[in-house]
């Protein structure tokens, strides 16, 4: 079987607070220059720049989460780290909304239970996901 690769569903949401958390980063200092008046201009545009590696921080999950299936594992990649899974390891699959942290730029989630722990996705072609790793490891029970 050839390596699929799916795509994070993104939330409106999620999406419309990173990037307000962004513009508010970016805002400050200028709000603070305007406010205050003693700053120079010049001061302020440097620390909203200072600022840029933080904010690709912010933005690099929203654009990198993916989930890829290989012969035998499920690849978790969300930006900043890959976590690895043995497909043949999983046991369980089942639907929530949960808001726990994780890998998964949406709340119409996926939790994958492994030997004693597990992991919320959000592939954005569920079904084909589903199927697809089904057809890697027939025993995961799928529970919808």
């Amino acid at each position: 079987m050839a390596n699929l690769v799916f795509t994070s569903k993104i939330d409106f949401w999620i999406a419309a607070i990173l990037f307000g958390a962004i513009l508010l980063t970016i805002a400050a200092p200028f709000w603070q220059w305007k406010r205050n008046g003693d700053g120079s201009l010049a001061q302020s545009i440097f620390l909203a720049f200072m600022l840029l590696p933080f904010i690709a921080l912010t933005l690099l999950p929203l654009f990198r989460t993916k989930y890829t299936l290989t012969e035998s594992q499920l690849l978790i990649n969300n930006g900043f780290f890959t976590q690895r899974i043995e497909i043949a390891k999983i046991t369980k699959i089942t639907p929530t909304r949960n808001m726990k942290s994780s890998p998964a730029l949406s709340l119409d989630r996926i939790k994958i239970s492994y030997q004693g722990n597990s992991v919320l996705i959000s592939p954005k072609d569920k079904p084909l996901f589903l199927q697809e790793i089904q057809a890697r490891n027939p025993n995961i029970a799928v529970e919808y």
